[in-house]
């Protein structure tokens, strides 16, 4: 017993050595060969575009499915066909109402919002020339004022010039001069958007099983304590991204249709356009307000200052809302992080992975920041300074995960016995 002992041992420290100096062997490989993996990386981000796509629409729509879901079982008949017909009218009706927003974004706020871009840009000349006339009128007891007012609206109309006549204008021939290059790009973002859509139905079809699936695996590789904390910081991580991205993108839009009415009323110019830089900037915490106010204040300040005061006071009575009314209601939990460590995410993940990480951040940080709480309580109650622990309250509500600690998760330990009749049927 004490021989078998011995080369039980003898086996993990060579099993560990051996991750050791694999380790430390791949890391020289990413450091030395960091241009070929990141250029392996974007071969297979591009073959799993796809898929990534499809992933992040199930994802967004799988609660309004499963409302669906639980709709279609309250009004069809008990029969034996009810929870698969269930399903798939639930799956269907899902992929309807993404279709229809789409078509509401393609059909309505692109081609109004391309229009606003396309007139402010042709209107740029006039604008100066109404802003010098201005100027001249209202400056003529100011001449020094008036002198740097208008070198200042020179060199700005300078480089506008220069950006239009040296960077716009041949960007747009080289534009032309690829067109079949450019339309096969096109074609392929299009056909990854349909296959990602068809990949999503799927998805949402068969997120039961996968996650039954899932779970199965869990349990099957890691023993039940470990499995239960895996599965529970799951489950948080869930908790964070779901009501944090989809809270957030409802948000958004809401803010923007308020914008936009508010604009339509007080018969402003580019609605739309403006109504898109609130709304879609808006999903960015922290700075998204800042982000959308300025670019939309300047455009309405170069039409009519007055009304762009009145646009930035609606802009903070807005935010105001949206932050202390609006925001939490539509995102519930909220990932209890200080202003602090939402301005540290932000700009950590926006660096790292742009505006994507701008909006993941603040959840991924949150989900690293539970982890590595949970992490110090259980080292503290090991080293028994159960002291340090702060009280339990609502802000504090995790508890050291020790030895005699409950399991993260609700959901009973799967045995052999219960992993075999979770499985589906074949």
């Amino acid at each position: 017993m004490k021989k078998s002992n011995e080369k039980t041992k003898y086996i993990y420290a060579g099993l560990t050595a051996f991750a050791v100096l694999a380790a430390g062997m791949l890391m020289i490989y990413i450091i030395f060969r960091k241009k070929e993996l990141a250029a392996a990386v974007e071969v297979v981000k591009s073959i799993l575009e796809p898929f990534i796509i499809g992933g992040v629409l199930a994802y967004l729509l799988a609660p309004l499915c499963n409302t669906y879901e639980r709709w279609m079982n309250k009004l069809l008949p008990d029969k034996k066909w009810k929870p698969k017909l269930a399903a798939t009218l639930a799956v269907a009706m899902s992929s309807l109402s993404a279709i229809a927003v789409i078509a509401v974004l393609v059909l309505l706020i692109v081609p109004a919002t391309l229009k606003s871009l396309v007139s402010l840009v042709l209107s740029v000349p006039g604008l100066v020339m109404d802003f010098i006339n201005w100027s001249n009128e209202r400056l003529a007891d100011y001449p020094q004022l008036k002198k740097y007012l208008m070198n200042a609206v020179d060199v700005v109309y300078d480089k506008f010039d220069n950006w239009t006549q040296l960077q716009l204008m041949p960007s747009i021939q080289t534009l032309l001069s690829g067109v079949g290059s450019s339309i096969s790009l096109i074609f392929t973002f299009a056909l990854n958007i349909v296959i990602g859509f068809i990949i999503s139905i799927y998805l949402l079809a068969s997120r039961k099983l996968f996650a039954r699936q899932s779970k199965m695996l869990l349990y099957a590789v890691f023993r039940p304590k470990s499995a239960d904390l895996i599965f529970g910081e799951v489950k948080y991580a869930d908790r964070m991204f779901s009501g944090f991205l989809r809270g957030k993108v409802l948000d958004s839009a809401i803010v923007g249709l308020i914008c936009f009415v508010f604009l339509k009323i007080m018969n402003y110019e580019d609605v739309m356009l403006i109504s898109v830089i609130v709304g879609v900037t808006n999903i960015i915490p922290f700075f998204g307000p800042f982000i959308g106010a300025i670019p939309s204040a300047l455009l309405i300040f170069v039409t009519s200052p007055i009304k762009c005061v009145y646009f930035v006071i609606f802009i903070f009575i807005l935010q105001q809302f949206d932050g202390n009314i609006l925001g939490p209601k539509c995102m519930g939990s909220t990932t209890k992080l200080s202003a602090f460590w939402i301005l540290f995410a932000i700009l950590l993940f926006g660096g790292l992975m742009g505006f994507v990480g701008m909006i993941i951040g603040v959840p991924l940080f949150a989900v690293i920041y539970d982890i590595v709480k949970k992490l110090v309580y259980f080292l503290l109650h090991k080293h028994g300074r159960d002291d340090m622990l702060p009280a339990e309250t609502e802000d504090t509500a995790d508890p050291p995960d020790g030895a005699e600690e409950q399991p993260a998760s609700a959901e009973p330990v799967q045995t052999a016995q219960t992993a075999d009749n979770a499985a589906p049927a074949e």
